[in-house]
């Protein structure tokens, strides 16, 4: 496995000429607070003044990782792309838009969140996304959102502690695969253990690609142990995230 991956210089060149040009049309739209971007061949609406939007119009969102999502779902012609934590629909509009799932799974638990999913869900004329406004854990309850530096950004807290009370799912009681080959992303700020002991089926009985998101060595560490007990074995490790793989054979035996 290689190394964890990081951008090159002549990447981080074209991003400082591409924010002096976005300074300079600030200009003359300073009063517009959210702009139009293409990325990927897909359409969104992004707040300049939020912690995302200015990755995205900066062109640097994922900018490693959405392509070799898409290379992955070029190869397996998955039965499904399960995206958990889906955000504002980062991946699940771009693979959708490119047509390379046979279904997209969606799930966020953030009400305003779930708003800007539906928005680019539409804008991208995506009619079969299946969109659930819930978290994904270990087992079926009630959690509340803690708010991070941005809607965003909120985590998944006991009931008491956050500003939303929200559904937790677990992910095999959701979605029912076998044998078939699978994309999976998980981005739930610290709650990707949880995400993983509710989805044994999916990934003991699968095979295909997943990334998730860890930002604390000591979460990689049992999320690489916890995959590696389903027989996924981690195969890249793209800034925070792990990228892991499982073949067909091994999904069969």
């Amino acid at each position: 496995m290689r190394g964890r991956r990081r951008p090159p210089v002549h990447w981080k060149t074209s991003v400082s000429i591409r924010k002096r040009w976005h300074r300079l049309r600030r200009l003359w739209r300073p009063d517009r607070a959210v702009e139009d971007c293409c990325f990927f061949g897909t359409h969104f609406k992004v707040a300049r003044n939020s912690k995302i939007g200015p990755e995205m119009l900066l062109q640097r969102m994922e900018w490693l990782q959405i392509p070799g999502m898409l290379k992955a779902c070029r190869e397996l012609k998955p039965a499904a792309f399960i995206d958990i934590g889906a955000n504002f629909g980062l991946y699940t509009c771009i693979i959708g838009r490119q047509k390379l799932a046979s279904r997209l799974i969606a799930f966020e638990p953030n009400p305003t969140v779930v708003g800007h999913l539906r928005e680019h869900v539409e804008l991208n004329a995506l009619a079969a996304v299946e969109i659930h406004q819930a978290a994904v854990g270990a087992r079926p309850h009630k959690a509340a959102l803690s708010p991070g530096v941005d809607d965003a950004l909120a985590s998944v807290v006991a009931t008491h502690l956050g500003d939303y009370e929200i559904d937790v799912v677990a992910l095999d009681d959701v979605v029912s695969f076998s044998r078939a080959p699978v994309v999976v992303k998980i981005d739930v700020e610290g709650y990707e253990l949880e995400v993983l002991r509710g989805a044994k089926k999916l990934f003991a009985g699968n095979y295909g690609y997943a990334q998730i998101e860890c930002f604390d060595e000591d979460r990689e560490r049992a999320v690489i142990e916890a995959m590696a007990g389903y027989n996924w074995q981690l195969s890249d490790h793209i800034v925070h995230d792990l990228v892991f793989r499982r073949d067909m054979a091994a999904a069969t035996k």
